[in-house]
């Protein structure tokens, strides 16, 4: 928005929030915010099935989430998400499985708009739908990990390791 209407605005935004980022003109903020939740909901999957591909190979949760954290796959799900909301089963994040398929659905409308090719989006856009209509939108989005426990998100249905990679040992 412009200088004045900022201005005016500005002590509530300070009782609300940590940071405050300027984006440019109406709407750019509501877009960041979908762009950021998008981010946030493909690291949060992405993290879920390592967790449980890492648990079938015989990983303790535990560690993997540890060992994440020290990594380059640390990320904000992995460092406040999986041992607060996922491993300890509360899944009381606070936001919405339905909120978070929402903002996906705006990023993704941004990517169509822009003419943005992006598969990925497009992706973890139906991954949350699908989710969001089989665990409904008022479960916390951290519960998605109650799907992929289910199905492996896929149908892959509790199938064991057949063969090992190179070098490991089951």
């Amino acid at each position: 928005g412009d200088d004045a209407a900022i201005a005016r605005v500005r002590p509530v935004l300070e009782a609300m929030a940590k940071h405050i980022f300027l984006t440019g003109s109406l709407g750019t903020g509501h877009a960041m915010k979908a762009l950021n939740n998008l981010v946030s909901a493909g690291g949060l999957w992405l993290a879920s099935e390592a967790l449980l591909i890492g648990k079938r190979f015989g990983l303790s949760p535990e560690r993997i989430v540890d060992i994440l954290n020290a990594s380059t796959g640390r990320n904000n799900s992995t460092e406040n998400k999986f041992k607060q909301h996922i491993l300890s089963r509360s899944f009381a994040s606070g936001f919405s499985l339905g909120l978070m398929a929402k903002d996906l659905r705006v990023a993704a409308d941004l990517a169509a708009a822009t003419g943005q090719p992006s598969p990925l989006t497009g992706l973890c856009t139906q991954l949350w739908s699908e989710a969001e209509g089989k665990l409904g939108g008022s479960q916390d989005h951290t519960a998605i990990i109650k799907l992929l426990e289910e199905d492996d998100g896929a149908g892959a249905s509790r199938r064991k390791l057949r063969k090992p990679p190179l070098g490991s040992k089951p």
